[in-house]
C-alpha cells in the first residue's frame, strides 16, 4: 500500500520537515519539492490526474515528528478514504470534516480561542505575579478549577519563567486572528475577545518579538517586562 504513494511537500520548514521525516520512518517514499509556479503545478495536476485534499493540523513540532497530529482534513469523500493510510501515518486523531475549505474555517476557530485563551492566561498570571503571589501555586489553582485550560498545560509554566522557545509564533497567532477577524466581517458577526487578542498580538509584532513563542504574550502583562534581556528563548 504504501508503494501506491509518491509523496511530494511543498514546504520543508519547522512542521514540514518533521512530517517528511515521520513518514519517511513509516517506509514511504519522499521527495521535498517547491514551486512557486502555481500555472506549472496546476497542469502537471491535470497530467497526472491528482485529487485535493485539505489537511489542517492542530498540533505542533513534536507531534509532526512523531506522527501525532490532529488532523481534519475537507474535500471529496473518496479523496479522504485514498488518502487515509497516508494520513494515519502522520496523525493520533483524524477527522473528516466536509467539503472543501470547511476544515480551513474550523482550523481558524481552533486558533481563534486558542489565541484568546493564551492571551486571558498571560493576563490573569500577569496580575497574580503583580499582587505578589506564588505563580506555582496559582497554575496549580488553575488547572484544579474554572481557569483550566489546554494552554495552560502547555504555556503556563512559560509564562512564568519567560521560556518562549517557539513552536507557535507570534506572528502565526497574530495571522490566525487576522484571518478569525475576516471570517466574523463576512459572517456579519462582532468578536471583541479576538480583535483586542489580534492587537495585542500585533502589537509584539511591531517591538520586534514576532518570532517568540504565543507564550511570549505574557511579556505584555507581567509587571517589570519592559526588557527582552532576559528572555529564554531558542528559535
Amino acid at each position: 500500500m504504501k508503494d501506491d504513494f509518491r509523496v511530494g511537500f511543498v514546504g520543508v520548514g519547522r512542521m514540514g520537515a518533521n512530517m517528511a521525516r515521520c513518514l519517511k520512518d513509516h517506509g514511504y517514499t519522499v521527495t521535498a519539492v517547491s514551486d512557486l509556479n502555481s500555472q506549472r503545478s496546476r497542469a502537471l495536476a491535470e497530467q497526472h490526474g491528482a485529487q485535493s485534499l485539505e489537511a489542517c493540523m492542530a498540533s505542533s513540532i513534536p507531534q509532526a515528528r512523531q506522527g501525532t497530529l490532529y488532523l481534519m482534513c475537507s474535500g471529496t469523500r473518496d479523496a479522504f478514504d485514498r488518502a487515509r493510510p497516508l494520513l494515519e501515518s502522520l496523525s493520533a486523531s483524524l477527522r473528516y470534516i466536509g467539503a472543501a475549505g470547511e476544515a480551513a474555517r474550523v482550523k481558524a476557530l481552533v486558533n481563534m480561542v486558542m489565541n484568546i485563551n493564551t492571551a486571558a492566561l498571560a493576563e490573569g498570571l500577569g496580575l497574580g505575579a503583580a499582587l505578589g503571589l506564588d505563580l506555582t501555586m496559582l497554575r496549580e489553582v488553575f488547572a484544579q478549577t474554572g481557569a483550566a485550560s489546554r494552554v495552560l498545560e502547555t504555556d503556563g509554566e512559560d509564562m512564568q519563567n519567560r521560556a518562549h522557545d517557539c513552536y507557535f509564533s507570534v506572528a502565526h497567532a497574530a495571522k490566525d486572528c487576522g484571518i478569525a477577524l475576516r471570517l466574523a466581517e463576512t459572517a456579519g458577526l462582532t468578536t471583541p475577545l479576538v480583535t483586542v487578542t489580534f492587537q495585542q498580538y500585533r502589537r509584539l509584532v511591531e517591538i520586534g518579538k514576532g518570532e517568540l513563542d504565543k507564550s511570549g504574550i505574557a511579556e505584555l502583562t507581567f509587571p517589570g517586562r519592559s526588557s527582552s534581556s532576559s528572555i529564554k528563548v531558542t528559535i
